[in-house]
């Protein structure tokens, strides 16, 4: 078997070698004059008709939202309507059943029946406040819808009106 070998002369320390530089150019991009006027197609005119179509349903189907969701409820805003509306209520809170109160029992055992069913939540005056409507009916419902927040500021201040109502 033969074996051949290659030697590859080292060059000498200090031997300098010419660098290699690669040059790119800048890309062409090829260009048309284009006419800046529209391009219609018969097509077209009915897919822009069509559109008109779908903006008009659109805009109907965002008012009968607005409307289901109350922004605007006899002429006024749900937020303006609701005696407390900022009620805050805590997550897995169960209303309690209350008896209800029609106006013609005694007030004052109608609260003591409901700050217990409430106990729970002594301290959250807005839940308190907005919860009390389930606890009426009839003659004092009506009375408790009849009600400004401007002048209920706190759940005794509820208590004493309503006491005051029904005595």
């Amino acid at each position: 078997m033969l074996t051949t070998q290659c030697a590859v002369p080292v060059p000498p320390l200090g031997t300098t070698f010419p660098q290699a530089a690669m040059t790119y150019s800048t890309p062409l991009i090829h260009t048309t004059q284009q006419d800046h006027g529209p391009i219609f197609h018969a097509q077209s005119v009915e897919a822009f008709d069509r559109v008109d179509d779908l903006q008009v349903k659109y805009n109907e189907m965002q008012r009968e939202m607005k409307a289901l969701r109350g922004k605007e409820l006899f002429g006024h805003n749900a937020y303006d309507l609701c005696l407390v509306p900022n009620v805050k209520i805590p997550h897995k809170f169960k209303v309690p059943d209350f008896e209800k109160d029609k106006g013609n029992t005694c007030p004052k055992s109608h609260l003591v029946m409901y700050a217990r069913k409430m106990s729970t939540q002594a301290d959250n005056h807005h839940l308190l406040f907005h919860y009390f409507q389930d606890s009426l009916t009839g003659a004092a419902l009506k009375w408790y819808m009849g009600l400004e927040s401007v002048n209920i500021i706190t759940f005794n201040v509820l208590s004493e009106t309503f006491v005051n109502q029904y005595k």
